[in-house]
């Protein structure tokens, strides 16, 4: 899968009788990091049109970052995985370690 930059994204600012104007138009030009931004009448109103790939890439590291901050806020798993990483390279180099289809039997 091809990751996206995910830096800043480029907003696109149009109100929405432009939108019902040049729908197709401005709908094309969420691409990439290029959101749409469409204002309410208050802030919290407001949408935002974006491209599908943007929106999995940022959602697939956001439940990344989550993951990880659960890793290391369970201080026993992270005192293991800290353990295990001191030996790693010396149980390689030794053959101690089983590849993934070994280990789960995958074909």
């Amino acid at each position: 899968m091809a990751t996206i930059n995910l830096a800043l994204p480029e907003r696109v600012k149009v109100n929405r009788s432009q939108l019902r104007q040049s729908q197709s138009k401005i709908l094309r030009q969420a691409k990439g990091r290029t959101i749409i931004e469409i204002p309410g009448w208050t802030e919290e109103d407001g949408k935002y049109v974006v491209d599908k790939r943007y929106f999995d890439d940022l959602l697939r590291r956001l439940r990344a970052t989550v993951e990880t901050l659960e890793i290391t806020a369970d201080p026993k798993l992270f005192g293991q995985i800290l353990r295990a990483a001191r030996t790693i390279d010396d149980d390689a180099r030794r053959g101690k370690l089983h590849s993934f289809d070994e280990a789960f039997g995958v074909e």
